[in-house]
């Protein structure tokens, strides 16, 4: 199956039905994992995406491409938050056409946060990894990720802030400054422990999923940090792996705004965490 971009210029080819695969097909927005025969170690690919009709096409063909060198069981799940562009028509044909590819559209923009957990928890993969829309992370980290998680962990995220030889970062002046002070402000408020908070790209056992997405409260880019505060809270040791990382054209995040934003998120979290909102039984709002 053939998708093209709205431009014309960007084209993928997708799992088609009938390709042998052990997820148990049925119609989008309909499975549950009752009905579903997942494979003995499987992943689920979760892309919180908001008007990304140019970039994300690319990115699918790139994880498309590298499972199914791998030979790895996988799906892939777009979650449309409330887009305006043409995201959701890019996708809708391929992902009705395909066992692989699922397409979730919300109503109206939540935020990162909110589109990230509702995929998380829709997924069905043993191995659960969330990443941005326009792979400034390549799908290659994912082995390094999930070579961390033997002993015990179950979390492993990628890290800009590690030094490694054999990695790199390219990254504008501008997210350097903003990635490096709100870093010091989450470390500092909520203790979680990490050198870089907010790298898209983080890797859950299924288990760590239900244990801790259900407590998420925060919709914004704050969530990552309320995430990582709560796994640390719940004992889930935390690998931070460094890995390749590149800025790509067209991101959405600002540097006065949001980093305003994601302060006032931090600060969410610590008093979350006061009025007694992370225990566990209790559901975010």
């Amino acid at each position: 199956m053939t998708g093209r971009g709205p431009t014309g210029s960007s084209t993928w080819t997708w799992t088609t039905r009938r390709e042998r695969s052990s997820w148990k097909a049925s119609p989008v927005g309909t499975r549950s994992v009752s009905e579903v025969h997942v494979a003995p170690e499987s992943f689920s690919i979760v892309i919180p995406a908001f008007n990304e009709a140019e970039r994300l096409p690319l990115h699918l063909e790139q994880i498309e491409r590298y499972f199914r060198d791998a030979g790895t069981e996988y799906e892939i799940i777009v979650v449309d938050d409330g887009s305006t562009d043409a995201t959701a028509a890019v996708l809708s044909e391929p992902a009705r056409c395909s066992t692989r590819l699922r397409l979730i559209r919300l109503p109206e923009n939540r935020g990162k946060g909110h589109a990230v957990k509702t995929g998380m928890l829709a997924a069905r993969g043993t191995f659960r990894i969330f990443t941005d829309a326009d792979g400034s992370t390549p799908i290659e980290e994912l082995q390094r990720l999930k070579a961390r998680l033997t002993g015990g962990v179950e979390i492993a995220i990628g890290s800009r802030a590690l030094r490694d030889p054999s990695r790199m970062v390219r990254g504008t002046l501008h997210r350097k400054v903003m990635g490096t002070v709100f870093n010091w402000i989450a470390r500092s408020v909520t203790s979680a422990g990490v050198a870089d908070t907010q790298c898209g790209f983080k890797l859950f056992t299924e288990r760590a999923v239900a244990a801790i997405f259900p407590l998420q409260r925060i919709d914004g880019f704050g969530f990552d940090v309320e995430l990582l505060f709560l796994a640390r809270k719940y004992g889930f040791p935390i690998a931070e792996v460094p890995v390749n990382w590149t800025n790509v054209a067209g991101s959405k995040v600002r540097l006065i705004r949001d980093s305003w934003r994601m302060f006032l998120d931090v600060m969410r979290v610590r008093g979350n965490d006061l009025l007694g909102r992370y225990r566990l039984g209790k559901q975010g709002r």
